[in-house]
């Protein structure tokens, strides 16, 4: 709660300057200088905002620490960890949640790849199926997929520069090492909702990743690759098998007894 009030009243601080100033130059009668409408004030306003955010970023300005832990800090601290992406200079404070974090982060980390490439897999197995996809085709789905990591991920680099950073290729930057998992933009420019949506964005990112790893294999082993349905196989054979024939022992008068097969 310190930190997102510290931004607020940084936000609110920047407004009343830019009114202030804009008032003072534009409608302040001692000053004779020039005397506009208020449509044309707001957009002087507007400007000397981004102007004065865009002087706050060359200024060494420390905002309050972060490393409060709160619900979504934590979640966020243990998604960050899941994803290799690091949750920058937060760490738990004791011995014995360290030594927790390392042991989740040793069974965390290939259970949550594995589980995401198994969803991604039997996702696109039956795509992979089809008689038509050959391996041409294959290949084309491939680049496909591959404009669509590098379209989402200029998505996010244009989410951070809007929101976050006004450097753009800064933040195309951060936008690739992020959806890589080599890194998130520092906790100091970026709240905990964006780094909540960072790690969403990772792990679509990832699963995009993942796909194009599934798609290429296919295209090289096919065989190796897909799933075998011997399940519906062995069904299908087992419906077309006849009925095993029954046997009757039928004794006669003279005691002595023969085995027939009955309908």
């Amino acid at each position: 709660m310190t930190v997102r009030k510290w931004y607020m009243n940084l936000t609110v601080e920047r407004r009343q300057f830019a009114r202030s100033i804009s008032s003072r130059i534009f409608n302040d009668t001692r000053n004779l200088l020039i005397i506009i409408d208020r449509e044309q004030t707001e957009r002087v306003q507007t400007l000397l905002v981004e102007s004065l955010k865009r002087y706050e970023d060359k200024l060494s300005i420390v905002p309050p620490s972060r490393r409060e832990w709160s619900w979504v800090s934590s979640f966020n601290f243990a998604y960050s960890l899941l994803l290799t992406v690091g949750a920058g200079f937060k760490v738990p404070v004791t011995i014995g949640s360290q030594i927790f974090a390392i042991f989740y982060c040793l069974i965390g980390i290939p259970l949550f790849y594995s589980t995401l490439a198994l969803i991604v897999y039997r996702l696109i197995s039956p795509v992979l199926k089809w008689p038509s996809l050959t391996r041409s085709r294959r290949f084309v789905l491939m680049l496909a997929v591959f404009g669509l990591f590098i379209l989402w991920t200029l998505l996010i680099g244009l989410c951070l520069y809007y929101q976050v950073l006004n450097d753009f290729w800064l933040s195309i930057f951060n936008a690739f090492t992020g959806s890589l998992t080599v890194q998130i933009p520092s906790p100091v420019h970026i709240t905990t909702c964006g780094v909540l949506f960072l790690n969403f964005a990772a792990t679509i990112s990832v699963s995009l990743l993942l796909l194009i790893l599934l798609v290429s294999l296919s295209i090289f082993f096919p065989k190796e690759l897909l799933l075998q349905e011997t399940d519906k196989a062995v069904e299908e054979k087992l419906e077309r098998l006849t009925p095993p024939p029954k046997f009757q022992v039928i004794v006669d008068e003279a005691g002595e007894s023969k085995l027939t097969t009955t309908q």
